[in-house]
């Protein structure tokens, strides 16, 4: 396991190809792609371009955002305005600050620092007459005026005076809101649904939202009782049903009915998507499957959600795609990953700059099976498919001066050979059909059946586990090894 993570750092992929990048098709930042697009920064500039890396805006503003109601918020010098989907602009930038688009409307602050509202048009549609202002959210946004918060419609009128110290935005028809030094919540009427009597309390999502009293625990929209407050915490939603519980500073998944779903063992939790769950315990990150148990193990020193059938994972600093088997998905190491979006990874390449990458699905060079007496090994991957199935090598194997190395014995012992170490003469001593292959950390010289041999790679020990050149080895006791560049993959046959 711990071999892996070297492996990654020495050589992060091994089976795929991915999308080429050039450095003419970098840039100082990629975001993720959302509509076929991508936003880009170059010079502390941004601008647009497709999944294909080719340019829809040329980097020009000082900001560009998300879109959103056919509108991007972009920034020039310190004045806000917005843009369409490509980039253009529409709407001046006129404003000293403003909000992304909802329900068609975009709030926006003038050199007054007064808030109010405009239309995908640039209109002012509700007045500069707010301290605060925020997003609409089931017809109703947040906003303040006099040092207290209430709720206005899209007419701008306030549907719910401003009586709070402390509110928030609606969800689910309901908004929390402090009352004295309780939380409660209210309806998009302003009538008091569940009474504020809690110390936390946090948005409505899936029918439910977690409230502390005393622990955290769990209301529905009538103030039910879900889940008892006796958790040290609880995530601050429900995402598919789940929700991380944490007792004993370590973490679980728990249902909406607080029954518990794994053991609290883990040190960090995701959630659920392309039905894994990124999971972390002492020995690094993983994903559970729907049946709560490791179905990739945890070998990584993080990992993030799948989306597309694909995840970033990074070990040793180094970080590429795995797919939903666990397969290296890329075929180059990066500085950093990003969950995919649309099909598209943003990745930082190792100069620093950023681009666009698609991972693909591996597919073996030796698809149509094996014989009884062949053994496939891919670069990057700790498992050995043999013609029963996957066994665990405890290491997968690195290239290294173009050679394969692994740790030999579940290689040796799957051709029906045996391996002995001398930890005090770091001696590895391979026997198998008559033959006897001898070799020592360290040391270029090998014997096979009594007869010096010169290694061109040494046997190393790296993260503890005994690295010995694997062609070298195998040829000595009589198998043949083939090679596939195209997947990295190693046939052995015995």
């Amino acid at each position: 396991m711990k071999q892996l993570k070297k492996c990654i750092t020495l050589c992060l992929a091994c089976t795929l190809l991915a999308l080429p990048v050039s450095a003419q098709k970098s840039y100082d930042m990629v975001y993720s792609a959302e509509g076929g697009t991508a936003r880009v920064v170059s010079n502390l500039k941004w601008g647009l371009i497709d999944t294909d890396m080719q340019t829809i805006m040329s980097p020009k503003w000082d900001y560009l955002g998300d879109s959103v109601c056919g509108r991007r918020l972009l920034r020039s010098g310190t004045l806000f305005g917005f843009a369409d989907e490509q980039g253009r602009e529409v709407i001046a930038p006129t404003f000293a600050q403003a909000l992304n688009f909802s329900q068609d409307l975009a709030a926006v602050k003038n050199s007054d620092g007064k808030w109010g509202y405009i239309n995908t048009e640039g209109q002012l549609v509700i007045p500069y007459s707010f301290d605060e202002a925020n997003l609409f959210s089931d017809g109703l946004a947040l906003v303040k005026t006099d040092g207290l918060y209430g709720y206005i419609n899209t007419e701008g009128s306030f549907a719910i005076a401003p009586t709070y110290q402390e509110a928030y935005s609606f969800s689910e028809g309901l908004a929390c809101v402090r009352v004295g030094d309780a939380y409660g919540y209210i309806s998009a009427s302003g009538d008091v649904t569940i009474a504020p009597q809690f110390e936390l309390a946090f948005d409505f999502c899936e029918g439910a939202a977690v409230i502390k009293k005393g622990g955290y625990g769990l209301i529905d929209s009538a103030g039910e009782t879900l889940i008892a407050p006796v958790w040290e915490r609880l995530s601050p939603s429900v995402a598919g049903g789940l929700l991380q519980a944490e007792k004993g500073g370590r973490l679980c998944l728990i249902d909406t009915l607080g029954n518990p779903l794994t053991e609290c063992t883990f040190t960090d939790l995701g959630t659920f998507t392309d039905g894994l769950c990124p999971a972390a315990t002492e020995e690094g990150y993983g994903y559970l499957d729907k049946s709560y148990t490791f179905a990739i193990s945890p070998s990584w020193d993080y990992a993030g959600d799948f989306s597309g059938g694909f995840a970033p994972v990074e070990a040793n600093g180094n970080w590429g795609y795995i797919d939903t088997d666990g397969n290296i998905a890329t075929e180059e190491s990066y500085l950093s990953c990003a969950v995919l979006s649309e099909g598209f990874g943003v990745v930082c390449l190792q100069d620093g700059s950023w681009s666009l990458l698609r991972p693909h699905k591996f597919v073996s060079a030796y698809a149509d099976g094996l014989t009884q007496n062949q053994l496939i090994l891919r670069i990057g991957r700790n498992t050995m498919t043999t013609p029963n199935g996957e066994t665990s090598l405890g290491a997968a194997p690195i290239l290294l001066n173009g050679q394969t190395l692994l740790p030999i014995r579940a290689v040796a012992e799957a051709i029906g050979g045996t391996v002995d170490w001398d930890g005090k003469e770091r001696k590895i001593t391979i026997g198998c059909d008559g033959h006897k292959v001898i070799l020592r950390i360290g040391e270029s010289a090998a014997f096979v059946d009594g007869r010096i041999s010169i290694l061109q790679t040494p046997p190393l020990i790296e993260n503890g586990s005994t690295l010995i050149p694997l062609r070298f080895t195998m040829e000595a006791l009589s198998c043949t090894v083939d090679w596939s560049a195209d997947t990295r993959e190693i046939l052995i046959t015995y």
